[in-house]
C-alpha cells in the first residue's frame, strides 16, 4: 500500500467512540480513532522501501505530516531507525502532545545510533512530553538492553529520586514506569529501586477522565519478580 492508500484506509477505520476514548486520554488535534489492532494490521500491509519488512522510511515521513495522531503512531511503527536523521528526531519530538505518541515515538528512537546521546539530552528537559520520551527511551533500554551494567542505571536512579516529584504529571509517569523496568533487571537493582521508592513516597499522577491508575512500585516488581520465578 502507498501513502494515499494507507490514509484513505486510515479515515475508513476511525470510530468515533475511540475517539472518545482517545480524547480522554489526552489526545488532541486532528484523530479518527483507529484501534490499536488496525494499526498493526496497517502496518503490515504497508509495502517496504528495501527487504526491510514493515519499514517504510518515506511512508512515515508523510503520515507524519499529516499531523493526524493515528498516522503519527502508524509513521512510529512504520519509520527506520537506521534511516531517520537526528535533526528529524529533534523536528518530530518538537510535535508531540500526547503520552501514546511519545512512548512509540521513543522506541522508535531507541533504536537509532543517536538515541542514547539524544536521551541525555531530552531527560534535561523542562517540557512534558520531550522529557516523558527521554525517559520512555530509558525505558526501552531497561527492558531491552542485556549489555548494560547496573552501574549505567545508578544515576539515573538517582536522578529520577531528585526529580520526579517537580516533574510535569505524563513525564513524572514515564519516570514512575522506568523505575519499575530498571527495578525488573537483577535483584540488586530491584532493591535500589524499591529504596528509591520509599523515599519517594506517594507518586501522584493525573490520569484524567480515565480509569487508569498509578502503578505502584514495590507491589508491581514483588509480582513481576514472582513470575520469573
Amino acid at each position: 500500500m502507498n501513502f494515499k492508500s494507507i490514509f484513505e484506509e486510515l479515515k475508513n477505520c476511525g470510530t468515533k467512540q475511540n475517539i472518545k476514548v482517545y480524547r480522554k486520554h489526552g489526545a488532541k488535534g486532528d484523530l479518527f480513532g483507529v484501534s490499536f489492532a488496525n494499526l498493526k494490521k496497517l502496518k503490515a500491509s504497508i509495502t517496504p522501501s528495501s527487504n526491510k519488512k514493515d519499514i517504510n522510511h518515506r511512508v512515515a515521513q508523510q503520515l507524519w505530516q499529516t499531523r493526524n495522531i493515528d498516522a503519527r503512531i502508524l509513521a512510529c511503527m512504520v519509520a527506520d531507525p537506521i534511516e531517520i536523521t537526528r535533526n528529524e528526531a529533534n523536528h518530530w519530538v518538537a510535535d508531540i502532545q500526547y503520552y501514546v505518541l511519545a512512548d512509540y515515538f521513543a522506541e522508535l528512537i531507541a533504536q537509532t545510533k543517536f538515541g542514547l546521546d539524544i536521551m541525555y539530552l531530552w531527560i534535561q528537559s523542562p517540557d512534558e512530553y520531550i522529557k516523558r520520551v527521554g525517559f520512555a527511551i530509558l525505558n526501552f533500554i531497561a527492558r531491552n538492553d542485556d549489555d548494560k551494567s547496573e552501574l549505567f542505571f545508578h544515576g539515573f536512579l538517582m536522578k529520577i529520586k531528585q526529580e520526579l516529584h517537580l516533574s510535569p504529571n505524563r513525564a513524572k509517569e514515564a519516570m514512575n514506569n522506568c523505575l519499575i523496568a530498571i527495578g525488573g533487571r537483577t535483584q540488586n537493582l530491584r532493591e535500589k529501586v524499591i529504596e528509591v521508592a520509599e523515599s519517594l513516597g506517594e507518586i501522584e499522577i493525573d490520569h484524567g477522565d480515565t480509569s487508569c491508575k498509578t502503578f505502584i512500585i514495590k507491589e508491581y516488581l514483588d509480582k513481576m519478580w514472582e513470575r520469573k520465578k
